[in-house]
């Protein structure tokens, strides 16, 4: 049995949330001083969430938890004495990590609490520390900033994470490897045809016959582009990777592997888990890519870590200025810091 203090992750079930909380439990825990537990929430209705966030102040917490989580489970964090910090992400955790740190309070147990996503109606009070991409919230108590999300993919041993990714692909060490991660066209984004990005990713073929290209898409990508990625596999250098089609292959080995990623403009997360991999990344706009207001700003935001470029303009001059950020060091100082502060 484990004698390590815990760090207590709250999963609404959704990998976008749960990967951010992973993210923030590696940066608490990059000296792996601790155990990482998980449990999974319940959800009430909309119209019971907003009555608890209105009334938090005063109906009883551990009655208001009891919609979150079975009677056995709040027993077993009333007994549990070694959990330090509790940690989640996304708007469903909210009121569930403020009860549980406060249930936990009234049985005498000192716990931290972090949550990653805006409050939405509840009080800064009822967390010890919330992440965010505000740069307005910047050295606000209780809020950290950094204009990218941390997720799973920050590692602390990243040398030999990208040494078993390349073993796991089969893909040599002295190969230089570049991930096409293509997702779909959004509301608020077109990536652009695959016309375009059939001929952007030829050109990279010819122009690097050396090198392992990989070209992956996402359950969003519609058959009929997948499909028509398709000729690509004459190129003897390129690999498809169609998720539509069935293939499964760890998106995280596809990212660790790399030393360039390629990225559709319209997943912030494909984005955020290159970055955190600490990847040279570039972003290709085509003649009828669109991206909304908000994408623009989010792309102004990280403008220093990212290369959002027209795939005409895209040579191997502009490559050699694409830089790759350890941004893990930066955020690891940043949690470390704000977890001190916060008696």
């Amino acid at each position: 049995m484990s004698h390590q203090p815990i760090i207590l992750i709250l999963t609404d079930g959704r990998p976008g949330h749960e990967t951010q909380s992973i993210g923030i439990a590696k940066l608490l825990n990059h000296e792996q001083s601790y155990a990482v537990q998980f449990l999974k929430i319940q959800q009430p209705s909309k119209l019971i969430k907003q009555l608890f966030k209105k009334t938090y102040s005063w109906l009883p917490k551990s009655w208001m938890l009891k919609h979150f989580l079975l009677a056995e489970q709040i027993q077993q964090l009333c007994t549990e004495s070694k959990i330090e910090f509790i940690v989640s992400a996304g708007g469903d955790t909210l009121l569930p990590n403020a009860l549980v740190k406060s249930v936990m309070q009234s049985q005498n147990h000192k716990v931290k609490n972090i949550i990653a996503t805006s409050l939405r109606g509840m009080p800064e009070s009822a967390y010890d520390l919330v992440f965010t991409i505000d740069a307005a919230k910047k050295d606000v108590p209780p809020y950290i900033y950094y204009p990218v999300a941390p997720n799973k993919l920050i590692s602390f041993q990243l040398n030999q994470d990208v040494q078993d990714a390349r073993q796991a692909l089969n893909i040599a060490s002295n190969v230089q490897c570049w991930t096409i991660l293509i997702g779909a066209d959004t509301a608020e984004v077109k990536i652009g045809g695959v016309k375009h990005w059939v001929d952007m990713l030829q050109k990279l073929s010819a122009n690097h016959p050396d090198d392992q290209i990989i070209v992956s898409t996402s359950r969003r990508t519609p058959p009929a582009f997948e499909h028509s990625l398709k000729i690509l596999q004459q190129h003897s250098n390129i690999r498809l990777i169609l998720v539509g089609e069935g293939n499964q292959t760890p998106i995280q080995d596809l990212i660790y592997a790399a030393d360039y990623v390629v990225c559709s403009p319209d997943s912030t997360s494909m984005v955020s888990e290159s970055l955190m991999a600490e990847k040279k990344l570039l972003v290709p706009l085509f003649a009828d890519s669109d991206l909304s207001d908000q994408f623009v700003d989010y792309y102004e935001k990280i403008k220093e870590f990212v290369c959002l470029k027209d795939a005409s303009q895209i040579d191997d001059a502009a490559l050699m200025n694409i830089q790759a950020f350890a941004h893990k060091d930066e955020l690891a100082k940043l949690f470390q810091h704000a977890t001190l502060k916060v008696e």
